[in-house]
């Protein structure tokens, strides 16, 4: 059967955090046409390790030099032959409550290019929701990785993570991607767990600089669609005052 879609699990020396994840999607390997792929950058006392996992499993494994979390997701996007990629990394799970095959029927059944679900905090059980429409753009800073499915195809189109970001390289991928006129699922259901423990949440200072390289890199992009957005609210405005003060279609804009 042709492969519907591919969790990817990038890991580095942690045997515990990896074999965390593979159990708690064993119950969406179970069904048809999911796979999962583990890329590890470990050092060689724990690659053994973790390749037996995979192996008992029944997990595709593929071990890399350790050139970055970047790296590792792109290499992981070149050994997919999936329809979708979920990017889940070690230690995140998939939800304890998550309906698996309720999961793959918004999959199967949707037009969008991505489908942004939702993710709930590990350790501090919060549910990280979605903002309100009027908050989606820029896609910076709310979009969550570990909760966003992704077609295959947008890679080939528009190209894949920027290696050149050490953490916020996800940032730079949602401005690139969502900037184009992609339809776009927003899905109020926790599909997993995120740790806090790992390095976007521990070294805040590497992220925002990096999510301020990524504002003066796409200032332009970011200024004129807010502006087309302007446009919209003045041309709302304007039809409104027409309305009010010609009822009857006396003046033409």
């Amino acid at each position: 059967m042709a492969r519907f879609l591919t969790i990817i699990t990038v890991t580095k020396d942690d045997l515990c955090g990896v074999a965390a994840t593979l159990e708690s999607a064993k119950r969406l390997r179970a069904l048809p046409g999911v796979s999962h792929l583990i890329v590890d950058g470990s050092s060689a006392s724990v690659r053994d390790a973790v390749q037996a996992k995979a192996a008992r499993e029944s997990v595709e494994y593929l071990w890399c030099e350790p050139e970055g979390i970047g790296s590792a997701f792109n290499r992981g996007i070149d050994n997919s032959d999936s329809d979708w990629i979920w990017f889940l990394n070690g230690r995140d799970e998939v939800h304890p409550d998550l309906d698996a095959e309720l999961f793959l029927r918004i999959l199967e059944g949707t037009r969008a290019e991505a489908v942004i679900f939702e993710l709930s905090l590990m350790q501090s059980g919060e549910r990280h929701a979605h903002p309100p429409l009027s908050g989606v753009w820029p896609p910076l800073y709310w979009v969550p990785h570990p909760a966003t499915l992704l077609r295959r195809s947008l890679f080939q189109r528009y190209g894949r993570f920027d290696q050149g970001y050490r953490i916020a390289m996800d940032g730079e991928l949602w401005v690139r991607f969502f900037s184009k006129d992609l339809p776009v699922d927003l899905v109020s259901i926790p599909i997993c767990l995120f740790d806090q423990n790992g390095i976007s949440a521990t070294d805040r200072v590497t992220v925002e600089r990096e999510a301020d390289r990524i504002i003066l890199a796409n200032f332009r992009l970011l200024l004129k669609l807010w502006l087309l957005k302007g446009r919209f609210l003045c041309t709302a405005l304007r039809r409104r005052a027409t309305s009010l003060f010609f009822p009857c279609g006396g003046y033409r804009p």
